[in-house]
C-alpha cells in the first residue's frame, strides 16, 4: 500500500514536470530557432566539400578462391588498412603529384569475393585519380609485400562532380534545433524537479507547517471559457461530477469544523495571485447555500476584486460604500439565483489597506456573522500584501489555498506564519489542481447514473 502511494506521488511529480516543460514551449522553440541557426552558420563556415568515386572489384588468389571465402571476408579489413597506409598515400602523392593527400579509402564486402572500394577527397582531381593510383600501388606491390589476393576491377564507377557531403541548411538547422531543444528540456526538467514547490499531496504533509484540509481536482475549461477567463462553478452543468463532489466534501468538512468550534466566518486566501482562491471561495459558498445554509460571500480584495467577474455583476453595488458610510451594507448585497448572497467590492488600490483596517468593516463582519450561518470572505493574496493579515484578525478561521506546483513551500510557510502571528486560526490547506487524480475511477459511475451526460443549451 505504501509503495502504491509513493508511486502515485512520483507519477504526480513527473506529470508536474512535464506540464511545466510544455508550458515553457515558447522559450524552448525560441532557443531551438536560435541554436539551429547558429549551428547552421558554424557548419556552413567550416564546411569542406568532399568528392568521391568508387569501383567494384574481385579478390582472387592463385588457387580456388571460393574454398577460402572466409579468409577473403576477413581480408577486407586488412585491405582497408592498406589503402589508407602511409606507404599508399606517399605513392598517390608522388603520382599526382601533390604535397598533401586528403583522400580516405573505404573497402566494403558486397558478396562472396566481390568488394567495393570507395575513395573520398577534398578535391575532384584527387578523388578521381586516387582510386586509380591505389589500384596501381596494390598491383605493383603484390609480390613485394606478399599480398595474398589480386584485385581485378569489374566495374569502374562514374565520377560525380557533386559533393558526397552536401551542406544542407535544413539538416543543419534541424540537428542544432533538436539537440538544443532536448538539452534545454532536460535542464528545465531538472530545474522544475529541484524547485521547492508543492507537487503532490505527500509534499503538503511533509513541507508545509499546517495540515491538508481538502483537495480539489483539476478541472479543464472549455476554450471559450478559458478565453473569457470564466470561473468554473458547481452550478454550471458543464462542470464535472467529480469536481462538484470534491467541493461538497470540502463543504461537509467546513460544516463539521463550524459545528465543532462554533466558527461562522471563514477567510479564503493564498500566497500568490492566480492560485484559485476566489474560485474556491465562490464554489464553497455556493455549496453551502445549496445545502440550505444562509450564506454571504464577501469580496474584500480591494486591489483586484473578483466577485463581479465570477458572477457577472455590475459595479452598482459595492462594500466600499458601506465602509465609507455612504450606505448600509444590506443595500449593497446582491441576491444570486442559487440562493447565495453576494457582497462585492470595488477596486481601490490607494485605499485598500485603509478600507481593510476600518472599524466599520469589523462591525460589518460582526453583523454578517449574526445574520448569516456562514460568512465566506475572499481576500487578496497574502504574501505581498498586508490586507489579508489584517482581515485574518476579523474572521473566525482561515483556509489557505495552495495551487499545485506554483508557490514555493518557504513562501507558503512564511505567509501562514505571518497570518498566525496575528491570530492562530489557519485551519488547513486546500490543495488545488490534483493532476494525479483527475477523474480516475469515476467514469463508470458518471455514465451509469448519467451525471456526465447533461449539456447546456447551445453546447455542441
Amino acid at each position: 500500500m505504501e509503495n502504491n502511494v509513493q508511486n502515485e506521488n512520483l507519477l504526480t511529480i513527473v506529470k508536474c514536470i512535464i506540464k511545466d516543460i510544455l508550458q515553457s514551449w515558447i522559450l524552448i522553440v525560441a532557443v531551438m530557432i536560435v541554436f539551429g541557426s547558429v549551428f547552421d552558420f558554424m557548419k556552413t563556415v567550416t564546411y569542406v566539400p568532399q568528392y568521391g568515386t568508387s569501383m567494384t572489384a574481385t579478390l582472387s588468389s592463385g588457387g580456388d578462391t571460393f574454398k577460402s571465402i572466409d579468409k577473403v571476408q576477413s581480408y577486407v579489413n586488412t585491405l582497408d588498412y592498406l589503402m589508407n597506409s602511409n606507404n599508399a598515400k606517399s605513392y598517390v602523392k608522388k603520382k599526382m603529384p601533390i604535397s598533401k593527400t586528403t583522400y580516405k579509402a573505404e573497402v566494403t564486402l558486397k558478396q562472396a569475393n566481390v568488394v567495393k572500394i570507395k575513395v573520398t577527397a577534398d578535391t575532384k582531381r584527387e578523388a578521381y585519380f586516387s582510386i586509380k593510383y591505389l589500384n596501381d600501388w596494390y598491383r605493383e606491390n603484390t609480390e613485394r609485400y606478399s599480398f595474398p589476393y589480386n584485385i581485378t576491377v569489374l566495374k569502374e564507377s562514374k565520377f560525380s562532380t557533386k559533393p558526397v557531403n552536401p551542406n544542407s541548411h535544413i539538416k543543419n538547422f534541424l540537428i542544432g534545433g533538436v539537440a538544443s531543444g532536448f538539452v534545454l528540456s532536460c535542464l528545465l526538467g531538472l530545474y522544475f524537479f529541484l524547485r521547492d514547490t508543492i507537487k503532490s499531496e505527500d509534499e503538503v504533509e511533509n513541507k508545509l507547517d499546517t495540515r491538508l484540509y481538502a483537495k480539489l481536482p483539476y478541472e479543464k475549461k472549455s476554450r471559450k471559457d478559458a478565453r473569457s477567463k470564466k470561473a468554473i462553478l458547481i452550478t454550471s452543468l458543464k462542470t464535472s461530477f467529480f469536481f462538484r463532489e470534491s467541493v461538497k466534501k470540502l463543504r461537509s468538512k467546513l460544516e463539521a469544523t463550524s459545528d465543532k468550534h462554533g466558527y461562522k466566518s471563514f477567510m479564503i486566501t493564498s500566497a500568490y495571485e492566480n492560485e484559485g482562491k476566489s474560485s474556491v471561495a465562490a464554489n464553497l459558498a455556493l455549496a453551502l447555500a445549496k445545502n440550505g445554509r444562509k450564506v454571504v460571500l464577501v469580496d474584500t480584495n480591494f486591489n483586484k476584486p473578483a466577485l463581479f467577474k465570477i458572477f457577472n455583476l455590475d459595479d452598482s453595488k459595492s462594500l466600499n460604500k458601506a465602509i465609507e458610510g455612504s450606505s448600509n451594507w444590506r443595500s449593497e448585497v446582491v441576491n444570486d439565483r442559487s440562493g447565495l448572497d453576494l457582497l462585492p467590492c470595488s477596486q481601490d488600490l490607494y485605499k485598500s489597506e485603509q478600507l481593510t483596517e476600518s472599524s466599520k468593516l469589523k462591525a460589518i463582519i460582526k453583523e454578517l456573522e449574526e445574520e448569516y450561518d456562514f460568512v465566506i470572505v475572499d481576500t487578496s493574496p497574502a504574501y505581498f500584501l498586508n490586507e489579508p493579515t489584517i482581515m485574518n484578525g476579523l474572521v473566525d478561521a482561515t483556509i489557505f489555498v495552495v495551487r499545485q506546483d506554483f508557490a514555493p513551500s518557504d513562501v507558503i510557510n512564511e505567509t501562514i506564519k505571518r497570518l498566525t502571528y496575528v491570530k492562530d486560526n489557519v485551519i488547513g490547506i486546500v490543495f488545488k489542481n490534483m493532476l494525479s487524480e483527475g477523474n480516475k475511477g469515476t467514469g463508470n459511475y458518471n455514465n451509469r447514473y448519467g451525471y456526465g451526460k447533461y449539456k447546456v443549451r447551445g453546447d455542441k
